[in-house]
């Protein structure tokens, strides 16, 4: 099979030994959707054939396929009434088997009760089977005017349980819209499309000329290159449920140029008629996620305005009068245009949700975590550069600090200077210590471990670096399992705070960037600042 992005000539084609593909009822700028019919247990289905750029010898295409289908197992383990459920992962030969071997596809099974614990290299692209969800979005809803605000409420209050939902196993969803809420009989309302259409490297036109994505719904950090979280979505949440009782985005402009400006620096219009949802509207769209309300604070207010008639969607079958495609907003503006906002993966669960304080970098681009080492550090491909006016200032401040020895740049002040280097290969973990050699109060560490002791988070709960009050937040970096650990400590009659994030690299690497810092002094809004930038810019070498 060609890698057509689902052309009508898969139509009546059987998927995985049992999927018999019925009728294409969407599609859109990273695949299409088919109706199909589950030979083994006899039911409908949506199975969603993906679209990968670039021809499937290509590395980059085949690295796009694993991290699809590593997406698409970790999604499915999103379990809420309101989540769309994923029932299987079926990997399909982009090009026709030989015919000396017979093959039709290889199968494996991911389903919410068994997710294959197999992670072997593809040789094909992932298609996801899904529930058919028979319904009809809230884009559609919306052409035929705005909601009121308790209806709005009902639907935000079931988007937001399935993102909780989503966060709590390290998926952040990048693509809540109106697209992507489904709205059936009873009341239920489904959020499709949980990160598994995103893909590191893909392109932002396909070759159909379909847009992928939807830029006046993505949150500023992302817009501006920076790691989406939890708050990201919400975020997205904000503008859709502003969509909702307006009937359109506030930040949707005739260009994708416009609209990406207009996310970065515009001020919402305030909403007209969002009525008791007003207040809560303008607190998520605010531009710093670590001021934005939190989860439970959102599900609060929301709960509130929608009363006591907005029971959870109950689980069960739907017959609603059609099907309703899970892609595309077609009135979205292409993004092919506007900067594209690098992927970051699935990512973060809030175990608490990290402290709201002020943003004391502007946004700057991100290096990419995977950045490229051929031979010898200095190859290392920083995909962070300025781009911008708005950065260059920022981005002049910082200089790497390659280093040959842990397989990494690290971006620090231009006055910090390496201060210390401890362990080796037999004596783990390998570490390097950066401060201001004029007696800075400040102190920034990198570690490495050759093998990863543990899970990022594990690590960090179970090897502390000093006893205090810790905030733990579960997140990704390009798509690799990462996790914050945010605490503050006394040291004898001085308060301090230490900032660690821990990354375990799909080869089992683990890195730790570990920033200490004096708390509620000048030093610590350095020391945030410093961690927040080092974060951001931070590069390692692909094993």
């Amino acid at each position: 099979m060609s890698n057509d992005g689902g052309g009508t000539g898969a139509q009546s084609r059987s998927v995985g030994g049992r999927y018999r593909l019925i009728e294409r009822i969407g599609s859109g700028g990273m695949g299409t959707v088919w109706r199909a019919y589950d030979d083994l247990v006899q039911r409908d289905v949506a199975v969603k054939q993906p679209r990968v750029p670039g021809d499937p010898e290509d590395e980059s295409h085949r690295r796009a396929a694993h991290r699809l289908y590593r997406e698409a197992r970790a999604a499915a383990r999103v379990d809420h009434p309101a989540a769309v459920t994923i029932h299987d992962v079926v990997v399909e030969p982009e090009r026709q088997p030989d015919a000396r071997d017979g093959r039709i596809d290889r199968h494996r099974p991911v389903g919410r009760d068994g997710l294959n614990a197999i992670d072997a290299a593809l040789d094909g692209l992932p298609w996801i089977v899904m529930e058919l969800v028979r319904g009809e979005s809230l884009h559609e809803v919306l052409r035929r005017g705005p909601l009121d605000p308790r209806e709005a409420a009902r639907i935000g209050l079931a988007v937001l349980g399935a993102l909780r939902a989503a966060h709590a196993v390290g998926i952040v969803h990048r693509d809540v819209k109106p697209a992507n809420v489904l709205l059936g009989p009873q009341q239920r309302v489904v959020l499709t499309d949980f990160g598994i259409a995103h893909v590191q490297g893909e392109e932002s036109l396909t070759a159909g000329g379909e847009s992928v994505g939807s830029l006046e719904f993505v949150a500023p950090e992302r817009a501006s290159g920076r790691i989406a979280g939890p708050a990201s979505d919400l975020w997205s949440l904000g503008v859709l449920l502003y969509a909702a009782v307006e009937g359109a985005s506030p930040f949707r402009r005739t260009t994708p140029q416009a609209t990406h400006a207009a996310i970065l620096a515009a001020e919402p219009p305030e909403p007209k008629q969002a009525g008791p949802l007003g207040p809560l509207i303008a607190r998520l769209l605010v531009r710093d996620p670590y001021l934005r309300p939190d989860a439970e604070e959102v599900a609060a207010a929301l709960a509130e305005t929608a009363g006591p008639a907005a029971a959870e969607a109950p689980e069960g079958a739907q017959e609603p009068e059609h099907v309703q495609e899970l892609a595309e907003d077609p009135a979205t503006p292409r993004p092919e245009e506007a900067a594209e906002p690098p992927e970051a993966g699935p990512a973060e669960r809030q175990d608490p949700e990290p402290p709201k304080r002020p943003s004391l970098l502007r946004p700057a681009p991100i290096a990419l975590l995977g950045a490229l080492l051929t031979g010898g550090i200095g190859a290392v491909t920083h995909l962070g550069d300025a781009s911008s006016a708005e950065t260059a200032e920022t981005v002049e401040t910082w200089t790497p600090h390659r280093d040959p020895d842990l397989a990494a740049v690290l971006h620090l002040p231009r006055h910090y200077r390496e201060l210390d280097r401890t362990g080796s290969a037999t004596d783990q973990p390998r570490t390097v210590l950066y401060g201001d050699e004029q007696g800075g109060t400040v102190q920034v560490r990198l570690l490495l471990w050759d093998r990863a002791p543990g899970s990022p988070m594990d690590q960090l709960r179970n090897a502390p670096v000093v006893r205090g009050d810790t905030r733990y937040t579960r997140t990704s970096v390009q798509g690799h399992e990462a996790a914050l650990a945010d605490t503050t400590y006394h040291l004898g009659e001085d308060t301090r705070r230490v900032m660690r994030m821990m990354i375990r690299t799909d080869d089992d690497r683990m890195y730790e960037l570990r920033v200490d810092m004096p708390k509620g002094t000048p030093g610590e809004k350095e020391g945030t600042s410093v961690f927040q930038g080092a974060r951001d810019r931070i590069g390692i070498a692909e094993g």
